[in-house]
């Protein structure tokens, strides 16, 4: 549970913006405190999320109202849509344009995010991520479009339709995006406990971010400790926190040795621990390790698989 000004810095209103959309519109129902303080759970804090990227692409606050209503009526207790939620969705990707001949297709929305790059607009980029993940489940957003965007993203900057400033821009509103939904998870306190991190050296985290924020949703005790981090530290933090398993990123070629040597110290230390590898390199390390692939779906479903999270 958030208090309101978390919720404010969640969803990036001001606590007076939402107040009055608490007052006016219901579009939130949070509850009380034994102090009396309000309290916001997740689904209050998507609700405002879709409400502000609504008012942000111009609709009224009344009409953003209703419109979040609806959205969030329009799934069922998994978070799954039911029909109207899937025919807005094939309603906004209608029209598609190539990603690269042969390959993927981009939506107007992979585009949207690209000009807004371009033009370094981060409140449009940010209205981008926020509609997006308004429509579909955490994990079918970010294996569906997300991933294949950003590396869209990649490419306009290696072509130099993108500069590097563009391109950071971007990458920080979606860590922000992903920071807050992972603040935004709940933990259950029984279940297996996950390091989740990077090599030493490397640096780019937004996939394996992805990743913490849906195994934590799939029940892990997950303890993210980021970018850059030691072979040694990697042995202190399982044996700190106990951990049944840990789930390192190997994005670049000149990760690999320092991913290898990681691989090679845990397993000889802590044969028990589960170690799972993505990222685009993650077939280039042997060992003890499980290879999870390039969907966080799938990674998340394996390490369950294999650490046996209880139902």
């Amino acid at each position: 549970m958030y208090t309101i000004k978390r919720a404010a810095e969640l969803t990036g209103i001001s606590v007076a913006t939402l107040r009055a959309w608490e007052r006016r519109y219901g579009v939130v129902s949070p509850q009380r405190s034994d102090g009396g303080y309000r309290l916001y759970g997740p689904e209050d804090v998507r609700a405002l999320a879709i409400m502000n990227s609504l008012v942000n692409e111009g609709w009224s606050a009344r009409e953003a109202a209703a419109e979040t209503t609806r959205r969030l009526s329009s799934r069922d207790a998994a978070g799954r849509d039911n029909g109207s939620g899937r025919a807005e969705r094939e309603g906004r990707g209608a029209r598609v344009a190539p990603l690269r001949p042969g390959g993927r297709y981009q939506s107007e929305d992979a585009e949207a995010f690209v000009r807004a790059a371009e033009r370094l607009d981060s409140a449009s980029a940010t209205a981008v991520l926020d509609a997006r993940f308004a429509l579909g489940t955490f994990e079918h957003v970010v294996d569906d479009w997300l991933m294949p965007t950003l590396k869209l993203v990649g490419e306009e900057w290696a072509h130099g339709r993108l500069t590097v400033a563009g391109e950071h821009l971007v990458s920080y509103a979606v860590q922000r995006r992903l920071a807050a939904a992972y603040e935004a998870a709940s933990v259950r306190v029984d279940g297996p406990t996950l390091l989740i991190g990077l090599p030493p050296g490397a640096r780019h985290e937004l996939g394996l971010l992805a990743f913490a924020v849906a195994a934590r949703r799939a029940g892990f005790a997950t303890v993210y400790v980021g970018a850059d981090l030691p072979a040694d530290e990697w042995v202190r933090a399982i044996e700190a926190r106990h951990a049944a398993g840990m789930v390192m990123a190997v994005p670049r070629n000149i990760d690999i040795a320092a991913a290898q040597e990681i691989v090679d110290t845990v397993g000889r230390t802590h044969p028990e621990v589960v170690v799972g590898l993505g990222g685009s390199q993650q077939n280039e390390i042997s060992g003890p390790c499980v290879h999870l692939g390039h969907s966080i779906t799938v990674a998340v479903g394996e390490m369950t698989r294999r650490l046996r999270i209880p139902a």
